[in-house]
């Protein structure tokens, strides 16, 4: 056949892969990386081994590498009982330099972290049509058993009836959902504990793309999409086992919460997401800066290696990742680009406004925020801020003006007003809302902690709710903590 002439030819080459097409034959070289291993052809077809690769059950044909003279490259499946398999793997360390280490690994962690992307990618593909004819036990037309691998394992032909079937491929959508500077992320029942990452879900008969984006947000997680505002972005295919995933970007309209706009709550229906949840900008950035970030913990074997407080997304290959971290750097530069030196120290959706950032978070780590003094005790902390809504006479309604306020709050309104005035050129203040404080953090025995507040005074413009502002202005750094508010 066509591919057994492939396979003679000189310079042609295979990976080995489990039955299933979930696990890879894997080496490593000088204590390096570990990369997809390869032995010639020849070597298996002549030797111990003695690869079929005139049968396409055996030997799936994956095409050329373009990159290394056009050479051919198949994908071996490690069958034949123990000494089947142990002969294919000796013939894959007969062929490799010597001090070479060997070892099946996952196919998905595997190719991710592979530093060559096209091996990673020729690896996946030879993978996922090894698993795809694994899985064709019966004809799907007439019910006759094993079906007859062809076409270097890319077709499967009844014996019976002569219907064929060719390898599926699930388009699936992947939401980047924002809501000013915030992102829905949602965690998978099945997931470690505090890894997140993209609302997704696989498209319907009859229905658009689109359509498909707004209705796993509302699905999982309650939330309505503005459907003229989904944008595609970027696709990746997925063979683990034979997604392709299409990322696309949606809005959600906020809601009033006083003098601020936040979006509204997530609510799980089905029960596919155990929890879902909206979150700032400001605390993905810092979890996502590299001495900060934690590695995808799915496939470890401790549940608890994510501590409370802190988040883990997809990895860097990870289309989910790819959205998420692009998102980011996105708004940071247009902060950047926008901002003030003095007071405005970030600027969303064209108005200034700056940050209420409490001073008592800050320690000499830089941390965002800490509850323990250096003996490992409970400590309060002091809460001071104001919030300003203003109108900046040349580009209509801004978003809430925020300040710190460590010291003295009754001039904080004045200072904030007129420094907007000189940056906006006109600005007026139109809401008012003052919090002080003390908060106390405490971790229960599950690991969760919860902040409890003590409030002793607040004001507000208009009924504004005071409370549900503070606890807002403190879910950007702290999203994953239970807030109570005791009496003064």
């Amino acid at each position: 056949s066509s591919d057994l002439a492939i396979a003679r030819e000189k310079g042609s080459v295979a990976f080995a892969c489990s039955a299933s097409g979930s696990e890879v034959l894997c080496a490593s070289r000088d204590g390096e990386g570990w990369e997809a291993a390869y032995a010639p052809t020849a070597t298996l077809r002549d030797g111990d081994a003695r690869a079929d690769f005139d049968d396409a059950a055996s030997a799936v044909y994956v095409g050329r590498d373009l990159r290394r003279g056009k050479r051919g490259v198949f994908a071996m499946v490690l069958r034949g009982g123990e000494a089947g398999e142990r002969a294919m793997r000796a013939a894959f360390e007969a062929a490799a330099p010597a001090g070479t280490r060997f070892a099946m690994k996952n196919v998905k962690r595997a190719t991710a972290s592979f530093e060559d992307e096209i091996d990673a990618a020729i690896v996946a593909n030879g993978a996922a049509l090894i698993g795809w004819g694994g899985r064709q036990k019966f004809c799907r037309n007439c019910g006759a058993a094993r079906p007859k691998i062809v076409k270097g394992g890319s077709k499967a032909t009844c014996r019976e009836c002569g219907r064929s079937a060719y390898p599926e491929l699930m388009p699936c959508c992947l939401a980047l959902i924002t809501c000013g500077n915030y992102v829905l992320l949602g965690r998978n029942a099945k997931w470690p504990k505090n890894f997140y990452s993209l609302l997704a879900g696989f498209v319907e008969g009859s229905e658009s793309l689109e359509a498909c984006v707004a209705r796993e947000a509302l699905e999982e997680a309650s939330i309505v999409v503005d459907a003229s505002s989904v944008e595609y972005i970027a696709s990746q295919p997925w063979p683990f086992p034979n997604q392709l995933m299409m990322g696309f970007r949606a809005d959600v309209a906020p809601e009033r919460l006083g003098p601020l706009k936040m979006p509204p709550e997530p609510k799980m229906i089905d029960g596919e997401l155990a929890d879902a949840r909206w979150f700032h900008v400001d605390y993905l950035a810092a979890r996502l800066s590299p001495e900060r970030a934690f590695a995808d913990p799915r496939g470890g074997d401790d549940d608890d290696a994510i501590p409370f407080g802190e988040i883990a997304l997809p990895g860097e290959h990870a289309l989910a990742r790819v959205l998420v971290q692009n998102w980011v750097d996105e708004k940071m530069m247009y902060r950047r680009r926008r901002c003030d030196d003095r007071l405005v120290t970030t600027v969303v959706e064209g108005s200034f406004f700056t940050e209420c950032e409490l001073a008592s978070f800050d320690d000499d780590k830089g941390d965002a925020f800490v509850f323990e003094n250096d003996n490992g005790e409970l400590q309060d902390l002091a809460l001071h801020f104001v919030m300003v809504e203003v109108l900046l006479a040349q580009e209509g309604q801004a978003p809430v003006v925020f300040r710190a306020a460590p010291g003295d709050v009754s001039t904080i309104r004045e200072d904030v007003v007129a420094e907007v005035e000189r940056v906006g050129q006109g600005a007026r203040a139109i809401a008012f809302v003052r919090a002080t404080g003390r908060i106390k953090c405490k971790r229960r025995s599950d690991g969760v902690q919860s902040i409890r507040i003590t409030m002793l005074s607040e004001a507000s413009d208009d009924g504004f709710d005071a409370r549900r502002c503070v606890v807002a202005m403190l879910q950007k750094a702290c999203p994953f903590h239970l807030y109570e508010f005791d009496q003064p």
